[in-house]
């Protein structure tokens, strides 16, 4: 029998919170410790909002940077989502409600670092309960955007002359096209830098992370192509910087090279602690998954080994490898039988 979604059968969906954060939440508890054993995790705090500003290496991302170092060593101070949320809202962090901090705070924050608009800041609120019309999402844009200007500067930009003479390159954007533009040539942009080979894979564009890997753009350049509006089926052609992904093509602009790099280094960091934990493992516990910022072991259920593996990998995951000894890291360690978001859901 199907149920119709009538008005009041949305309403008693909706005292569940968003459906995407619900699903995660039903989801997680699906995995639960073999008997005698039990859960530890660490979960990395807000590093992708740490990870890009480190990249960015300018003086205003490294206010941002200061304001994790000072909540980290006093977690009683405003965090950058209460700090974010009381510039937008024009009022003292202190006085920012945990709604607000959501809203105004978390959702800016994780939806605006990449270049993000309207469209993504809208798409990140209903992940968390929260509207915003035209007018206001606009109005966040560009006051968040006004007050994070190493953000932008980041981005970069790329500007030509009627004749094609570069006047202007600045950040990820104009470090890459102007890589491309010159093969063979370094083009630096806070803590990364890109390379162009027009020879390997039908052009290829290369970024290279501060952690020494490199993110490979293969057979990448201008070309016009058609793109097929998901919801209309209208087929539109669009000029843009394709690069190869799989059997297909995806564009490149300022954001995407953005989030490529904080990702890819949040990705470096997990990897490295995976090793870390594999040839140093302690006792009585194995890491036994991950996921998304997240470490699973699985220990010995006991107190005192419990309590022991929740410092191993914590020591683990705050590791500092002289690539990024200078990134503010957090971590929070849970223990539970079952593995959940938030373990004190009543069983």
């Amino acid at each position: 029998m199907t149920r119709q979604l009538d008005d009041a059968f949305l309403d008693e969906l909706a005292a569940y919170g968003p459906i995407g954060k619900t699903l995660g939440m039903v989801i997680r508890p699906a995995f639960v410790a073999p008997q005698g054993k039990t859960f530890v995790w660490g979960d990395w705090s807000a590093i992708e909002a740490r990870v890009l500003p480190w990249l960015a290496n300018s003086p205003g991302a490294e206010k941002v940077l200061d304001i994790f170092r000072t909540n980290d060593l006093d977690p009683s101070l405003p965090d950058i989502y209460k700090i974010t949320a009381g510039e937008l809202l024009h009022k003292d962090p202190r006085e920012v409600t945990k709604p607000e901090r959501q809203s105004h705070g978390k959702v800016p924050v994780l939806s605006l670092g990449f270049g993000g608009g309207v469209g993504a800041l809208q798409k990140m609120a209903v992940n968390y309960g929260v509207y915003f019309d035209e007018d206001a999402s606009k109005a966040l844009v560009t006051s968040w955007r006004d007050r994070n200007p190493w953000a932008r500067e980041f981005w970069g930009q790329f500007r030509t002359d009627p004749s094609g003479e570069v006047t202007h390159a600045s950040g990820l954007w104009g470090a890459c096209l102007m890589a491309i533009r010159n093969p063979g040539t370094i083009h630096e942009a806070g803590r990364v830098a890109y390379a162009y080979d027009p020879d390997y894979m039908g052009g290829t564009l290369f970024c290279a992370l501060p952690c020494g890997r490199l993110l490979t753009y293969p057979d990448c350049r201008m070309r016009t192509r058609k793109v097929k509006n998901k919801d209309t089926g209208e087929e539109t052609e669009v000029t843009a910087l394709w690069y190869r992904k799989g059997f297909g093509w995806s564009a490149l602009w300022y954001g995407k090279l953005a989030e490529n790099v904080t990702q890819a280094v949040a990705g470096s960091i997990m990897r490295e602690t995976l090793v870390l934990l594999d040839r140093s493992p302690p006792r009585h516990a194995e890491t036994v998954g991950h996921t998304h910022d997240e470490i699973v072991m699985e220990a010995v259920d006991d107190a005192g080994w419990v309590s022991d593996v929740s410092r191993h990998l914590e020591d683990a995951m705050l590791a500092r490898p002289d690539w990024r000894r200078d990134l503010p890291l957090a971590v929070e360690v849970t223990s539970n039988w079952y593995y959940t978001k938030d373990p004190t859901i009543e069983e």
